[in-house]
């Protein structure tokens, strides 16, 4: 990284807690425009970007956030692992350059990633998932599941879980219009 790109993300970054104090849309679609320009894919238009979040910036390209996921507060992403190097070293072999494994992070539509979550190289989040506040995330997460803990594992149906807490809320109508929304996904 060249000292002006290193200039523009300390100015990007300053700009984005300045525009966070203001308006939290904004302050996303500011830097989705500025991680798009930097090579994430980015489908559609997350719902929301926490400003404390921390994607992994060795190669934007490999991240691809979809339309209306969520990331809540001290979310880290990664997509590189240098631990190979590290211990290769420690074994005694003579490594030359550092060598490291790099694989894809994919947060799917809808998906919603709970505060101070991890995610790992190589994680897959599928379609309206919901992962728990701290969990720690590699692998696949099937569409609408609930995933929790560290290691992650599926704890539920985040469809089950939007019902049951209209219901509790009372909101009759948006609760008859979720009931229609799983029967016609299940039926496809």
């Amino acid at each position: 990284m060249t000292y002006l790109s290193k200039f523009e993300k300390l100015v990007i970054f300053a700009l984005r807690n300045i525009i966070s104090l203001f308006s939290l849309r904004a302050c996303t679609g500011f830097m989705a425009r500025y991680y798009r320009r930097k090579g994430m894919k980015i489908l559609g238009q997350p719902n929301f970007l926490a400003r404390t979040i921390q994607l992994d910036g060795s190669d934007y390209s490999l991240i691809e956030l979809n339309e209306g996921c969520t990331l809540s507060d001290h979310v880290q992403v990664f997509t590189h692992d240098w631990s190979l190097y590290t211990i290769g070293r420690g074994m005694g072999l003579k490594i030359d350059k550092p060598i490291g494994i790099f694989r894809p992070v994919r947060i799917g539509k809808y998906a919603f990633i709970g505060a101070g979550s991890i995610l790992l190289p190589g994680t897959d989040i599928g379609d309206g998932a919901l992962v728990g506040a701290g969990s720690v995330v590699r692998g696949q997460v099937p569409p609408w599941t609930i995933v929790a803990g560290s290691p992650a594992q599926q704890v539920g149906d985040s469809r089950e879980f939007v019902c049951k807490n209209l219901s509790r809320m009372g909101l009759t109508e948006l609760l008859r219009q979720a009931q229609q929304a799983i029967g016609t996904s299940k039926e496809k």
